[in-house]
């Protein structure tokens, strides 16, 4: 039996949706997939890396990274109706055949090139002192957010009758996918990355940065 204390899991389709080979776009002469490993590999916290992919292309990244263990996804948890917790699922189950005893999961998406290693690093720290069994990265925004139902648009941060200064305004936590880090035995249980207790770690809001459509790649090459 191998004891490993965390899993990095990187999920990494092969096929994207909106975007033909997302995870394959460059930032500073690096796919996304190797910002992902690069920021990792000397992380001493992780044990392994599992790279899943149903793509040939991605996976052969993951050869060049000494931790990296590449997963071949298969074609029925790899199309675009497929939650991250299917190849999460998937991944451990095969380690487990092969008899890795995993305790803790840090899922990062590859598509978040701007997070660092230093995020993740502190991110493990908040996870262990407080004890929890899950933590997600967030960014804070003061925000006057609307939402419409059928025909009819709701004010849901502010009272528009009584507008406010946003100063007074209280604070929205938003995921921005990063990182999660979650107990592997809990997850089995409950096919969920946020498990109680849990709790948020803070990001920039530029360091969040997605990458899901066009417009969000303009704006990374910008940063080049």
């Amino acid at each position: 039996m191998i004891n490993i204390e965390y899993l990095a899991i990187i999920p990494a389709r092969g096929n994207s949706k909106r975007i033909k080979n997302k995870n394959l776009i460059k930032f500073k002469k690096k796919t996304l997939v190797e910002h992902t490993l690069s920021e990792i590999k000397d992380i001493k916290k992780i044990d392994l890396i599992a790279l899943t992919s149903d793509s040939k292309k991605i996976l052969k990244i993951g050869k060049k990274f000494k931790k990296c263990m590449n997963i071949n996804r298969p074609a029925n948890i790899s199309n675009s109706n497929s939650s991250t917790e299917d190849a999460i699922s998937h991944t451990i189950n095969l380690l487990e055949n092969i008899q890795y005893k995993i305790k803790n999961i840090i899922l990062l998406q590859v598509t978040s090139p701007l997070r660092s290693k230093k995020d993740i690093i502190n991110c493990i720290k908040k996870f262990e002192n407080k004890k929890l069994k899950s933590i997600f990265s967030c960014y804070k925004k003061k925000s006057f957010a609307w939402e419409k139902k059928h025909k009819s648009l709701k004010s849901i941060t502010y009272n528009f009758n009584k507008r406010t200064i946003s100063q007074k305004m209280k604070s929205l936590f938003f995921e921005n996918g990063a990182i999660y880090i979650f107990d592997a035995e809990k997850f089995k249980k409950n096919y969920n990355r946020i498990i109680k207790p849990f709790d948020i770690y803070l990001m920039d809001e530029i360091s969040s940065l997605d990458i899901d459509t066009k417009e969000d790649i303009r704006l990374l090459k910008k940063m080049e």
